[in-house]
C-alpha cells in the first residue's frame, strides 16, 4: 500500500513538474498572455525553482522505512590508523557498502551515518554511542558504495584506545549488532602540539 501511494504521488509530481515547465518554455507568449491580464506580480518560478521545487516535494514523498521488516546489511573497509591526534579533528576514510534492500539517505528519513565506538586500554575512558557522526557524500541505493572521512573528535585524553568505526540506521540500530563487521585497531592518541580542531 505504501509503495502505491509513493508512486501515485510521484506520477503526480511529475506530470505537475512538466506542466509548470511547458508553461514556462512558452517564453514570450506566456510573459505577454500575463501582462495583457493585469498580473503585476513579477514573480515566475525558472526552470532551475521549479526543479529545486521538485526536488524537495520528492523529498516529502519519501515514506521511512519498515526497519523490523527490512533487509539490514553493509560491508565497511578501511584502515584504522596507529597514532592520532587528542587535541585535533582526525579523519579515517573508509568505503562503505548499501546491501540493504533500502536507500541510505544522506538526509531526511532512512538517515545513514558513519559513527564510531572507543574503548581506553590503558585508561578509564570509553564510549559507544555519544560520538561525532559523518554523513554520507550522496544517497546510495542498494549495491552502491561510496567513501566516508569519518570524523574522529571526541578522545580528548592521551592513551591507547580501541577504536571501532560502525554503521548507524540513524535512531534505530548500529549495524554492528547485526554481525557487519567494524574497522578497528589500537590507536595510540597523544597532544599533537596546539590545538588544531576546526571551528
Amino acid at each position: 500500500m505504501g509503495i502505491k501511494r509513493s508512486l501515485i504521488l510521484s506520477a503526480i509530481l511529475i506530470i505537475v513538474l512538466l506542466i509548470s515547465v511547458s508553461l514556462i518554455s512558452c517564453g514570450p507568449a506566456a510573459a505577454s498572455s500575463s501582462k495583457n491580464s493585469g498580473s503585476e506580480t513579477g514573480e515566475e518560478l525558472t526552470a532551475k525553482e521549479i526543479e529545486e521545487l521538485a526536488e524537495v516535494l520528492e523529498e516529502e514523498v519519501v515514506e521511512a522505512v519498515d526497519f523490523e521488516n527490512a533487509r539490514l546489511g553493509a560491508e565497511i573497509s578501511g584502515y584504522m590508523p596507529s597514532y592520532l591526534c587528542s587535541n585535533a579533528d582526525n579523519y579515517v576514510t573508509v568505503e562503505v557498502k548499501n546491501t540493504s534492500d533500502f536507500t541510505w539517505r544522506a538526509n531526511g528519513v532512512n538517515t545513514v551515518r558513519i559513527g564510531y565506538h572507543f574503548y581506553g586500554q590503558d585508561v578509564d575512558f570509553v564510549e559507544y554511542d555519544k560520538t561525532t557522526r559523518s554523513v554520507l557524500p550522496n544517497d546510495l541505493e542498494p549495491g552502491e558504495t561510496a567513501r566516508v572521512d569519518v570524523l574522529i573528535n571526541d578522545i580528548i585524553n592521551p592513551g591507547i584506545y580501541v577504536v571501532q568505526i560502525d554503521i548507524e540506521v540513524k535512531g534505530y540500530v548500529w549495524l554492528s549488532s547485526l554481525d557487519v563487521p567494524m574497522v578497528e585497531g589500537h590507536v595510540y592518541f597523544n597532544d599533537c602540539g596546539p590545538d588544531q580542531r576546526e571551528d
